[in-house]
């Protein structure tokens, strides 16, 4: 669930646009080049050891964030006595954990011992578009640290380490926990905020009437693609929790009028009546089964001109570039049965539950399969109970 004060800096006007989808693309390919220079100056012990004290870095910055320590010193610098006067910690254990993120190159440390933000740092200040700051928080959450934890057990079994060291869920898990999901609800919306003007600007949403944003969240996409596609209306199909705050955004952006909020489960019905159908990183929280189970119930709301749009993160397998992999690996840890699936797994889960792959739009993070349903689908097959 997303609060109002989650949406601060949401307004009626387009999120920026991200550049072109070939200079991102030239960019992550120079860096990752850059970086395996960079690894092979040095011993391999020394970049192993590097990577092997992640998780120090990930409470490190976990720490930064939940202290709003970004928000506390501003535009100007503050000693670790004062930050730590504010946030009820202690001065040199701060100094200490400040000084170890400034080797980082989060934060500067000021050669008179006081701390100013930079690049690195700026975005862990609070209502920053992409959230970063949520994002942060939410990998150095104790949940996800304790799964993570258990990782070894995951290797052997294959199972979620989530649901197996809190015997449940982590959507469930979220019910019982409102600050958190309210947490992870903002880093996906920053998410969301990075990726819809890419989305708008990538797939030809003038083909496209009325859409349907099936476990659309609180409704951050559909409003930039109603901002963007003045002659779209909207359809936001999500729980009754999730809808709560949507109101209130779709309002703020001045496209309330456009759009119809309905409640509702995707593993039971969806909302007839649309010409195009949006999932966007829902089938990876899923194992083949199931995410067959929800194309399914998609496929019975859509009429033979009706469109499906997956957004995933395509993971090839053989394949280890991008940030695919360690996502990949996330849901591993996180969901149950969670994964990113390649373009010919994606393609198997919509062939299985009666549709055919019609084109693929890809862009640097993240790829739109648009597909259409089979006419005849229905007389032979498609059962996600025997799916594999």
């Amino acid at each position: 669930m997303t609060s109002e004060a989650d949406q601060e800096g949401l307004s009626t006007h387009p999120f920026p646009d991200a550049p072109p989808g070939f200079v991102i693309r030239g960019v992550l390919w120079l860096r990752r080049a850059l970086l395996r220079v960079a690894d092979r100056l040095v011993p391999p012990d020394v970049v192993l050891f590097e990577h092997a004290t992640g998780l120090a870095g990930t409470m490190l910055i976990g720490a930064a964030a939940r202290l709003r320590l970004a928000d506390l010193i501003g535009d100007g610098a503050r000693t670790s006595a004062s930050l730590a006067a504010l946030t009820g910690t202690d001065s040199d254990a701060l100094h200490r954990t400040m000084r170890a993120l400034a080797t980082k190159g989060i934060f500067d440390l000021l050669p008179d011992g006081r701390f100013r933000n930079n690049r690195l740092s700026e975005p862990l200040k609070s209502g920053k578009p992409w959230r970063t700051r949520a994002w942060v928080q939410y990998f150095a959450s104790r949940s996800n640290v304790a799964a993570w934890a258990d990782f070894d057990q995951t290797l052997i079994s294959g199972d979620s380490a989530f649901a197996r060291v809190y015997g449940q869920s982590i959507w469930t898990y979220f019910d019982a926990h409102p600050e958190e999901r309210a947490q992870f609800a903002e880093a996906m919306m920053g998410l969301t905020i990075r990726d819809a003007p890419m989305i708008a600007r990538r797939y030809p949403f003038g083909e496209v009437h009325r859409l349907c944003d099936v476990g659309g969240g609180c409704g951050t996409l559909l409003s930039e693609l109603l901002i963007r596609h003045r002659h779209l209306t909207g359809v936001l199909y999500d729980n009754p929790g999730v809808l709560k705050s949507a109101a209130s955004l779709f309002a703020g952006r001045g496209v309330a009028d456009r759009v119809t909020l309905i409640p509702g489960s995707f593993f039971e019905t969806v909302p007839s009546g649309c010409d195009g159908y949006l999932l966007k990183h829902v089938l990876h929280d899923w194992d083949d089964p199931t995410c067959v189970r929800i194309l399914q119930v998609c496929r019975r709301a859509m009429t033979g001109t009706s469109r499906l749009l997956l957004v995933e993160t395509v993971t090839e397998r053989h394949a280890p570039t991008g940030m695919g992999p360690l996502s990949d690996v996330q849901m591993m840890v996180a969901c149950d049965k969670g994964r990113e699936r390649s373009e010919a797994e994606l393609t198997r889960l919509l062939m299985a539950a009666g549709f055919r792959l019609a084109r693929v739009y890809r862009a640097p993070t993240f790829s739109i399969l648009d597909s259409r349903p089979e006419p005849d689908y229905g007389a032979s097959g498609g059962d996600a109970a025997t799916f594999h």
